[in-house]
């Protein structure tokens, strides 16, 4: 499975177990607020670590959500600008072996990888390359809809069309098979032959086919692959030197947090570690590390990257739910309760990489555990939210 799981769609939400599209958020227990902060500084790479009291707290937090989903390992961050900083690798890396998770290992970050292709896509928009109010019938004709679908609706989950990864050929073979062959090529087909969910603009749904539709429109307007213009655009000015965007290679660069697949705790663990990143492409395929994803998460937060008033389109989030869990898409990134970030989820990896723009505050989490419904970094990243913030979440805290 690609990932279903991209933002989380609860109707009826308690603490005990948020119910998501395709991914269980699950708070466990009453989590403690961290005590209140003083006047958050801007980040500087001297924060000292949290308060021994505080990091206790962060850990059993991870500890008793790996606990309760079975999960073998986990790579956790949290970076409060002038408060502090914990890193945390918790568990084990490769059962067969018995090796320990490591702060260096290599994880799939799933669908975050469409926060990086939205950011070529809205740079090359800067440019002139592109408008985002393009028809995608421009790019690539023959696409149920085409003519009436912008790039700003694809960028935002508007544009109705198919998710290439509920074809038989996704849903069914690839999870038996993970290094199945298969291109971006062939979900163009699938693509062209699904039928639209709805009309483009008529609401807010998540669909991988919109990332894969994008990173082939950039390769058609730079004459390069997406993954170079990742690399170039995004990778070498940040120096994340450890996020690659693999082609062709179910290979992982070492070292690496081996993945798992398992539907419900008691189960058989399957280690799907090696799988073709031509299956998710675009819209998933990227590897990266915990100092390097909270090296983007920041930048994504703050617009690094782009002019102010192209991040504050990227930020006009369309609402998903009310609710104790509040969510909004913008153009390609997530608003959880006032964080912003985004998700992932691909056989065997789950993750969230959010960032809190009052505070300046990152919360990175990538788990080794996922099924086709879903991962189980959900669990830990709320509950250290609720634990940081409770007064993002009033329908949650202090129940």
């Amino acid at each position: 499975m690609v990932s279903r799981c991209c933002f989380p769609v609860p109707q009826r939400v308690t603490r005990r177990s948020l119910v998501g599209l395709g991914m269980t958020l699950a708070v466990t227990g009453v989590v403690p607020a961290l005590p209140v902060a003083a006047q958050a500084t801007p980040a500087m790479d001297t924060d000292p670590e949290f308060p021994a009291d505080d990091q206790v707290l962060l850990h059993t937090i991870v500890e008793s959500a790996m606990a309760e989903t079975a999960t073998p390992g986990a790579l956790v961050s949290v970076r409060y600008p002038g408060r502090g900083v914990w890193r945390h690798a918790a568990g084990i890396s490769d059962i067969e072996r018995g090796t320990p998770v490591t702060l260096d290992d290599h994880v799939r970050i799933a669908s975050n990888t469409k926060t990086f292709v939205a950011t070529v896509i809205l740079q090359l928009a800067e440019e002139g390359a592109l408008t985002l109010d393009d028809s995608l019938e421009t790019y690539l004709p023959g696409i149920p809809n085409g003519s009436t679908i912008t790039l700003r609706q694809i960028l935002g989950m508007r544009a109705g069309i198919f998710d290439y990864i509920n074809d038989p050929l996704i849903a069914e073979t690839y999870v038996e098979d993970p290094v199945l062959e298969f291109s971006p090529e062939d979900a163009l087909d699938i693509i062209r032959a699904g039928t639209p969910v709805f009309a483009p603009d008529e609401r807010v749904e998540y669909s991988n086919s919109n990332y894969i539709l994008l990173g082939m429109i950039a390769e058609q307007l730079t004459g390069r692959t997406i993954g170079e213009e990742v690399q170039d655009r995004i990778l070498a000015p940040l120096g994340m030197t450890h996020t690659t965007f693999p082609v062709g290679t179910p290979e992982m660069p070492q070292p690496v947090m081996r993945g798992y697949l398992g539907e419900e705790p008691g189960d058989l663990l399957r280690d799907v570690t090696q799988s073709n990143p031509d299956v998710p492409w675009a819209a998933g395929a990227m590897i990266s590390t915990l100092s390097d994803l909270e090296t983007w998460t920041e930048a994504l937060g703050t617009g690094t990257l782009l002019a102010p008033e192209t991040q504050a389109a990227r930020l006009a989030f369309q609402p998903v739910q009310e609710g104790p869990v509040s969510l909004g898409y913008g153009l390609g990134i997530l608003d959880l309760n006032g964080f912003v970030g985004h998700n992932g989820g691909i056989l065997g990896y789950s993750s969230w990489a959010m960032y809190e723009p009052e505070s300046g505050t990152t919360i990175v989490v990538v788990t080794n555990r996922a099924g086709t419904l879903g991962g189980t970094a959900d669990q830990i990243f709320l509950n250290i939210a609720l634990a940081l913030f409770p007064e993002k979440f009033p329908g949650l805290a202090g129940e």
